[in-house]
């Protein structure tokens, strides 16, 4: 079923501003109302520490008039759209100031960072939860008429030296918090770190649903690709506010393609600004439109990021996008499939705590590095045209019946659990490809894959072999360290090539050395036969080299690799160029492909502001759909309309130019 639009209104405000001046809040219901938003955040207290409401406990805005949050939420309910508070969690300006314990050390030698304004970082583990933030969300729960609360940042879950985080680790270990990524003990202070967020977030999430069963819970980011786990009780959705720079319909996909293989509903957020947060500059159309379609897709809520005018009334680009991206749901909601119809992934990429968080923890809600090659994998799967689903561990049995192909790219490590399940799996004949690293499984390496790995890399860039000779194309290079591997009971696919005469660190002038004419006798993929089903290695670091530096030639020669590993998809898109996204969805009678157009997107010289201006590139592509019971098609069409198509080897052939940002592609069956 399509997700409802929905909206956040961010509204973060210096002291200085004059808040709530010229309020139209019934123009603002109205133009929500009108657009089909189903809901919206609006702030009751912001980074700077400020209430938007009359609050008791919570400082008010000094220059605000009336009841800027109440007359938002009695408007939007009056209207039928539901409301969540927002509440600042790790940010709090006023707060800080007038309770300096209440704030996060992130460096004992200096100590708290106290502005005269502004923003302060304020850490959960002081008396800041129940004597402030409580006590606030006691007051919206007895006043107004909310449908849940978005809680925001949880940068308050990483390190910090204040005197209660001091205390208590030195009350459980008899030492101080280690000072830095070096000291020994920084896996246990992860896993400290990690076993109080959670104790916080469930604490804070069982307060609001205990007096208010059905309320909407979330935590920015909490339960989304960097904290993949099951949540705690008191956590009732996902939101996912993924980064304003880099592409952004490549990360809504990524964040989607996350999100909804969850327990709970998942929002992904992305602004309508055209520099992010940072400014008020909005975006051009097409890229809301753009970055909408695969939220959308893959069954998740967009969640349209925002600034909300300090008068208290909606600002003329928010008016702007509203009414554009109301249409654009008109226009997608026609199209999408039926409510009995499923989106499909029979790919599915496996992350978990330690492939995240470091086998030791080390990296809980400090350093994300851990989803880089997760990230890049996927968007290598999404060139080589294919879709798929990530998914957590802990749900990992959910997508044993639909998966054909399982992924692990870069996993430090996975549970026992896990290893077990998969094992399973691939012996009933599942197949299951390993990148970039041999996970460990309770310390040790996954022990089924035939190969044994060195503890020490052996080149920092390889070449791989081409699958197929082609005089056009020379083997691909792949950036990373390489391990030299030794098979046990595994046979050898492909060896890798060594960069010409170059050993690990060396550089060819500037860059990475050129190519040898021979392969080194070293193994770079591998294949080992478990039961029914089989488990390929490649050593090489794939998806993070993908992320870093795209190099198409990795695209190109992955899809040739996809083409052993899963011969006959449900979809799948021959694109030369990539590029173009397939998301399938499926009943008993029935087909559909969104193809999503992720070109366009202009970088700055810096490469950070990235963004859709207008038309996007045409693609030719051939959008290839296969019924798993062998069924003929009995019409193939767009938007309504009888397109050609080929159908042998019982799949659908259906050429295509992608010269819009999205289509769906209906095959129905005989």
């Amino acid at each position: 079923m399509m997700q409802q639009l929905a909206w956040h209104f961010d509204f973060h405000s210096h002291e200085q501003i004059r808040i709530g001046h010229d309020p139209d809040v019934a123009g603002m219901a109205r133009e929500l109302a009108a657009a089909g938003v189903g809901e919206i955040i609006t702030f009751a207290k912001c980074h700077t520490g400020f209430a938007y409401y009359p609050s008791t406990c919570g400082t008010p805005h000094p220059k605000m008039k009336g009841d800027c949050f109440g007359e938002v939420v009695r408007a939007c309910k009056a209207a039928g759209i539901e409301v969540l508070a927002y509440l600042s969690f790790g940010i709090d300006g006023e707060a800080g100031r007038r309770h300096p314990e209440y704030a996060q050390v992130h460096d004992r030698a200096k100590g708290p960072n106290i502005t005269k304004d502004h923003f302060v970082s304020t850490c959960p583990y002081t008396p800041y939860i129940d004597e402030l933030m409580l006590p606030m969300i006691q007051e919206i729960l007895d006043g107004y008429e909310v449908d849940g609360f978005f809680f925001d940042t949880m940068g308050a879950m990483g390190i910090c030296h204040c005197d209660y985080c001091e205390a208590e680790y030195r009350g459980r270990f008899g030492k101080d918090i280690p000072a830095g990524p070096a000291d020994p003990d920084w896996g246990q202070y992860g896993a400290f770190r990690r076993e109080r967020a959670w104790r916080v977030v469930e604490h804070v999430g069982k307060y609001i649903t205990d007096q208010k069963p059905g309320a909407k819970v979330g935590f920015n980011w909490v339960g989304t690709v960097r904290f993949p786990e099951k949540m705690p009780e008191g956590v009732t959705c996902l939101t996912c506010d993924y980064s304003t720079t880099g592409p952004q319909s490549l990360q809504a996909s990524f964040h989607a393609s996350y999100s909804k293989t969850a327990d709970h509903p998942a929002d992904v957020m992305y602004t309508i600004i055209n520099n992010g947060w940072r400014d008020w500059a909005p975006r051009p159309l097409p890229g809301l439109e753009q970055t909408g379609l695969p939220i959308w897709a893959h069954g998740c809520r967009p969640y349209l990021g925002d600034r909300f005018h300090p008068t208290n009334r909606l600002d003329p680009m928010s008016v702007r996008a509203i009414r554009f991206m109301g249409d654009v749901q008109r226009r997608v909601a026609a199209e999408y499939p039926g409510p009995d119809a499923r989106q499909i992934s029979v790919i599915t990429m496996l992350i978990g705590p330690e492939a995240i968080y470091g086998g030791d923890l080390r990296r809980f809600a400090a350093d994300h590095s851990g989803v880089v090659p997760i990230e890049g994998m996927h968007h290598l799967l999404l060139d080589a045209g294919h879709c798929c689903a990530i998914v957590a561990e802990a749900f990992l049995a959910s997508r044993l019946n639909e998966t054909k192909l399982f992924l692990l790219a870069g996993n430090e490590g996975i549970a026992p659990a896990s290893d077990r399940q998969l094992r399973a799996w691939v012996e009933a004949g599942g197949t299951l490809l390993v990148s970039g690293g041999v996970p460990k499984v309770d310390g040790k390496p996954m022990d089924w894959l035939g190969v044994v790995r060195e503890a020490a890399p052996w080149q920092d860039h390889i070449y791989l072999p081409l699958l197929q000779a082609d005089p056009e194309k020379s083997p691909v290079l792949v950036h990373g360290n390489f391990h030299q591997i030794a098979v046990t009971d595994a046979e050898v696919v492909l060896e890798a090539i060594q960069p010409y005469d170059c050993s690990h660190g060396m550089r060819f002038g500037h860059a990475t050395g050129p190519v040898s004419f021979t392969t080194s006798g070293v193994p770079a993929l591998t294949r080992r036969r478990v039961g029914k089903g089989q488990v390929y290695y490649l050593e090489a670091a794939l998806g993070a080299d993908y992320l870093n530096l795209a190099n198409y030639w990795q695209a190109d020669w992955f899809r040739s690799l996809l083409e052993t590993l899963l011969p006959r998809p449900l979809a799948r898109v021959v694109s030369e160029a990539g590029t173009v996204e397939v998301v399938p969805h499926a009943n008993a009678g029935t087909t559909w492909a969104f193809l999503i157009n992720h070109g366009g997107e202009q970088q700055t010289f810096t490469g950070r502001t990235v963004r859709t201006f207008a038309q996007v590139p045409p693609f030719p592509v051939t959008l290839e759909i296969a019924d798993p019971t062998g069924r003929q098609p009995a019409r193939v069409t767009v938007a309504g309309q009888p397109v050609g198509y080929e159908f042998a080897d019982g799949t659908v052939r259906i050429p295509q130019v992608c010269d819009s940002i999205w289509r769906v592609v209906r095959v129905d069956w005989r």
